[in-house]
């Protein structure tokens, strides 16, 4: 009973300073989990510490909420071509994006996973508006230790300022597989892999211009990737997950494009 009054007072603290992580799709259940991550994204490297909370009232009902921290956010550029040029630019730190939501099943392995994202605080200076998720997801397990998923993808936005972004769509699919893996000590390893395919279906509008001119004309589609290898374990019988992710979303998997971030974690996953 202790655990669960304290998994409910991290929730609501998951308010103040959440961030949206790429996890497989999962049914609900009651754990949490912190990470420290490096991140490059449009040429711009981040440092964040993300707290995640999920906690399983029923078998089939789950409330979630995830929080991060922006420790530093910097850009740097080095030249030679005939001169010597060292530019560092520090840009923001301080709360991130903050979500909350619910996972609940309506028929076996049919459910919903429902959102809300707030605008960050200073430690963002992108998605600054209100956006509500909707994503219905069908989970397959395959076998004992082995649970694919997939998922169908809505978001809209609020209207801010007179600026209201276009609604997206999107698909995920997942899958969660569990090796060298002890039922009775809910111990071993376990390897994900999470993409998502998302799409802007209609241009973003600014309400202050003229009717004919508001069409921002930024439609996009593209692609996200994430992989994690974790190792559970039992430390003083409690159980303990320590793994490490890595996500892509834009540019290579070697050299130094944009959308790479690399975090290590340690969580915990309750009966």
């Amino acid at each position: 009973m202790t655990t669960k009054i304290g998994l409910s007072l991290l929730l609501c603290a998951g308010i103040a300073l959440a961030t949206e992580g790429l996890v497989p799709l999962h049914f609900p259940t009651t754990s949490l989990s912190v990470e420290v991550a490096e991140e490059l994204d449009d040429d711009v490297y981040s440092t964040d510490m993300t707290a995640s909370v999920e906690y399983a009232i029923t078998n089939w009902f789950s409330l979630y909420g995830s929080g991060s921290f922006r420790f530093d956010s910097y850009s740097y550029e080095f030249s030679t071509k005939g001169y010597i040029h060292n530019y560092c630019n520090l840009h923001v730190n301080g709360f991130n994006e903050s979500y909350l939501g619910v996972r609940t099943l309506f028929y076996r392995s049919l459910g919903l996973d429902a959102g809300w994202r707030f605008p960050p605080g200073e430690g963002s200076q992108k998605e600054g508006f209100h956006r509500l998720n909707a994503e219905p997801f069908v989970l397959f397990p395959a076998t004992p230790h082995l649970l694919l998923g997939t998922a169908l993808r809505y978001n809209t936005f609020l209207e801010d300022k007179n600026f209201k972004p276009g609604d997206e769509i999107g698909f995920k699919a997942s899958l969660l597989w569990k090796f060298w893996w002890s039922d009775a000590e809910k111990t071993g390893w376990k390897f994900s892999e999470v993409m998502l395919y998302q799409a802007r279906i209609q241009e973003s509008e600014n309400h202050n211009l003229a009717k004919n001119c508001r069409k921002m004309d930024d439609k996009y589609k593209g692609m996200k990737i994430a992989f994690a290898l974790a190792r559970d374990f039992r430390l003083f019988n409690a159980p303990l997950e320590l793994g490490i992710n890595y996500t892509i979303n834009k540019g290579t998997l070697f050299g130094f494009e944009t959308g790479h971030r690399v975090g290590i974690y340690l969580g915990s996953e309750l009966p």
